[in-house]
């Protein structure tokens, strides 16, 4: 029993990370735009099935496809603050919620037309791989997941806190008008977060995309799971949302091993409402507090 938990803890740790990753990117649009990106998961989903396009056409290791897919996502990211979220920046926020769910659909429907409805997945060498740890065998490709993971979420870390932009995009966090005052371009900044954002994806999207079966509607799956650890993590926080990443991995993966049936799935939810009736600031007040 004990050598299960640890399993389970180890399991969830990883894939806590790489949660982590995937969410960072919303949570960078929220702080600085002040707008939830209900797009997110179906734009990871469209991050791994050009992986997956990409590893049916060319003969490689699949993780290298992030040098091309991080860019293309990027450029998407930013022609997507531009060309629909700024032109109602100033009008109604609801505009943009819809705006945001209305492409999840077209992008959920496009992959679906293209690719169709079947299970896909991308081979990787590092499948047949194992990395054992206390006794249990990862596959290497989530080693390497959870790896990019962690090192991405440090180097994001450190540009935020010591580069001339991290400084940019936390003086428009905290304070809009005094930003603009101070001559700070808040629309430019905020279509860099946006391809940052976006392109953030771009970077996870191979090695997940070896580890789980895709599907045109998994988006939505993605979307809730971000907006979970968002919500959790604080509302714009970046080390709220690491936490959060990880607890919502650790529960899944503790849920699936020892609930029944797919009742394990449904505790990073109830670990949601107990945040919200407990302690709705997330880990971001517990983090201020201490």
């Amino acid at each position: 029993m004990i050598g299960l938990v640890i399993s389970g803890l180890v399991q969830g740790i990883l894939t806590g990370l790489m949660l982590a990753f995937l969410t960072v990117g919303m949570t960078l649009i929220y702080r600085i735009s002040r707008l939830t990106n209900f797009a997110h998961g179906s734009l990871f989903v469209v991050a791994m099935y050009l992986t997956f396009a990409l590893s049916r056409s060319i003969d490689i290791n699949p993780l290298l496809f992030a040098l091309v897919i991080t860019p293309l996502m990027a450029c998407l990211g930013w022609a997507l603050y531009w060309g629909l979220i700024h032109p109602i920046r100033t009008r109604h926020h609801l505009l943009a919620v819809q705006l945001l769910l209305g492409l999840s659909f077209v992008l959920d429907a496009s992959i679906l037309i293209g690719f169709g409805g079947d299970l896909q997945s991308v081979e990787s060498p590092f499948n047949s791989r194992f990395v054992h740890i206390l006794g249990t065998g990862f596959t290497m490709t989530t080693m390497i997941g959870a790896s990019i993971s962690l090192v991405g979420l440090g180097v994001l870390a450190l540009a935020i806190q010591w580069s001339d932009f991290g400084r940019h995009l936390r003086a428009v966090a905290n304070d809009n008008l005094a930003a603009r005052l101070a001559g700070l371009s808040v629309e430019r900044l905020e279509g860099l977060t946006w391809a940052l954002g976006v392109g953030m994806l771009g970077i996870i999207a191979p090695p997940m995309s070896s580890i789980v079966t895709l599907t045109p509607d998994i988006g939505l799956q993605y979307t809730v799971l971000s907006l979970v650890i968002l919500i959790v993590g604080g509302m714009g926080s970046l080390v709220g949302t690491i936490f959060a990443g990880l607890v919502v991995g650790i529960a899944q993966s503790l849920g699936l091993l020892f609930l029944p049936g797919s009742f394990g799935a449904l505790l990073p939810y109830a670990l949601l409402v107990g945040v919200l009736m407990l302690r709705p600031g997330g880990f971001a007040a517990l983090l201020v507090r201490s």
